[in-house]
């Protein structure tokens, strides 16, 4: 996760793949829960910089912390810890 660090890195491995017209789509399945759960949390800090950079008109009148918490107002529930514990528990009980 180049947003948050070079060093930034989660163990876990490919679990299915997807080409795509400008590259591919990638699925990680981590090694556990706490990992897949650091994996989020770094995923959600680097949406909110893609957040931020997408609402370049309004940088000017909002700092990056407005659009943050706009951004966490939005998407927060996707975060969750009961979402994260069902994405690492489901695949087991399919």
């Amino acid at each position: 996760m180049p947003t948050l660090s070079e060093n930034v890195c989660y163990l876990g491995f490919v679990a299915w793949c997807l080409r795509r017209k400008h590259g591919y789509l990638v699925g990680i399945a981590f090694i556990d829960e706490q990992t897949l759960f650091k994996a989020r949390m770094g995923e959600q800090i680097c949406q909110i910089e893609r957040y931020y950079r997408q609402q370049e008109r309004q940088r000017e009148q909002q700092g990056l912390q407005a659009l943050a918490l706009e951004w966490v107002d939005q998407h927060a529930t996707e975060y969750s810890h009961e979402t994260v514990h069902q994405a690492f528990v489901q695949p087991a009980l399919d």
